[in-house]
């Protein structure tokens, strides 16, 4: 049931104010944090005076971006590694500790092991809570959380962010999805918030039992995070004509606890950067080169308040594109990354000389409406580096649309990307499914790829 999302701001003052005075908040935010790492976090203590630099030598945004080494993935895994099992960065005792949580290991790495406060949880929940609440989220909606709970924090902060706003909340973790599927109708639920995912496989398994979730249900937002999809047209076509309902994308770290960057009601395609509490850079992956604004680059993220583990120039390897904040009307002074998150270095794979991203492969195959569900792998057929795609057609479709399908993406494929993949249809409920971050992306080839 899709009605216009209301607009609003959650913060007002700091939302409408100037660059200059935002500047000046993330300075004195920034300047507060490093002190603080200075002196109670062992990890940044040894990097600062290993770099020869103190908190008095950072005066200004300009010397923070000059001065300050950047921390990668790899530093962290190693002092995890090092002093087992939290590392040093931790700046608090561990009987201050409230909440433990670790990544979800997507690219294949060990978890990152990540602790909170009371206050760094409170601040992550805020973070949800301002970005959800700019989307459209009120506090009359009535929410279900279709996640399972568990030591990835995923949509635990969006559990509490809907709950400040003063939304009534449905938790459904060990539920299957014919059940969550009735608690939307039954419920009379508002908003849902998944992963894209997931929530295209809602829309599959309620077709399969004749329910049109966009004609008989209350749902007008769905919240997803955790992968690009809402920012990928054929994917976001297919959910929110799927649900009637308006689609937001929501981007965080597990490394920082808190939202990142949120979908605005009022410009779809771009998210807004929570400036107040994050500090966003986007530099060259190699160099470290700051990139001006519509120069695609890697992000590199500092949240501004955080108790228990600070983090200072966190390089996410996440793709993006930084947009002024001019360009979406909602007059926030908060710039956007275009398009949201458009892939990762990590995943950044060569084909034949083509380069290539699982986003890629996922923008073609979405437009075709009659997959049920698809899986990628690159490997070596016949001494050639092959991209090889597989694909589920929705149970009424029989035969001739499967070898339609096929001749399709192969054809988009070669007209937009440069390659020719081999595409197979195979049989329903062969592929794997996906709660969580969907991985449907596989470079078997030998490491020397």
């Amino acid at each position: 049931m899709k009605v216009a999302l209301p607009h609003d701001y959650w913060n007002p003052h700091v939302e409408l104010m100037s660059k200059s005075g935002l500047r000046q908040l993330q300075l004195r935010r920034l300047k507060r944090a490093i002190d603080y790492a200075w002196r109670r976090s062992p990890y940044y203590r040894k990097l600062m005076t290993d770099c020869g630099i103190t908190p008095d030598d950072i005066s200004t945004l300009e010397d923070f971006f000059e001065r300050f080494p950047v921390t990668r993935r790899e530093d962290l895994d190693r002092d995890l590694l090092e002093h087992p099992p939290y590392g040093t960065r931790l700046a608090v005792p561990l009987d201050g500790v409230l909440r433990y949580h670790t990544t979800s290991g997507t690219t294949g790495k060990p978890p990152v092991r990540a602790l909170d406060t009371d206050r760094d949880w409170v601040w992550g929940a805020g973070c949800w809570a301002s970005s959800l609440y700019n989307f459209g989220v009120r506090p009359d909606d009535n929410v279900m959380i279709a996640f399972g709970y568990g030591s990835f924090v995923g949509f635990w902060g969006a559990h509490y962010g809907f709950e400040k706003i003063g939304c009534r909340v449905h938790p459904t973790g060990g539920m299957d999805t014919r059940s969550r599927i009735r608690m939307i109708l039954d419920l009379q639920i508002t908003t849902l918030c998944c992963t894209p995912s997931y929530a295209l496989r809602i829309l599959h398994v309620a077709r399969d039992e004749n329910v049109d979730l966009g004609r008989q249900s209350r749902l007008d937002k769905v919240v997803v995070a955790g992968e690009p999809g809402a920012f990928i047209p054929s994917t976001r076509a297919a959910i929110e004509d799927g649900f009637n309902a308006h689609l937001a994308d929501f981007m965080g770290t597990t490394e920082t606890a808190g939202m990142l960057a949120f979908t605005c009601a009022k410009l779809p395609d771009g998210a807004h950067i929570n400036e107040d509490k994050f500090l966003t850079e986007v530099v060259d992956p190699h160099t470290l080169r700051p990139l001006k604004y519509g120069e695609k680059g890697m992000m590199v993220i500092t949240p501004l308040v955080k108790q228990a583990m600070p983090l200072f120039r966190y390089a996410t390897n996440d793709i993006v594109v930084l947009q002024e904040n001019a360009a979406c009307p909602c007059r926030r002074v908060f710039d956007l990354l275009k398009g949201g998150i458009l892939g990762r270095y990590d995943d950044l794979v060569k084909v034949r000389g083509i380069q290539l991203t699982p986003r890629m492969v996922e923008e073609i195959v979405r437009e075709f409406p009659d997959v049920e569900e698809f899986f990628t792998t690159i490997k070596e057929i016949d001494g050639l580096d092959s991209l090889v795609i597989q694909f589920e057609l929705r149970g009424d479709a029989g035969a001739q649309r499967a070898s339609e399908v096929t001749a399709g993406i192969r054809r988009q494929f070669k007209t937009r990307i440069g390659l020719t993949p081999v595409v197979e249809a195979v049989p329903a409920n062969s592929l794997p499914r996906f709660e969580l971050k969907a991985r449907r992306f596989v470079d078997q080839r030998p490491r020397s790829h």
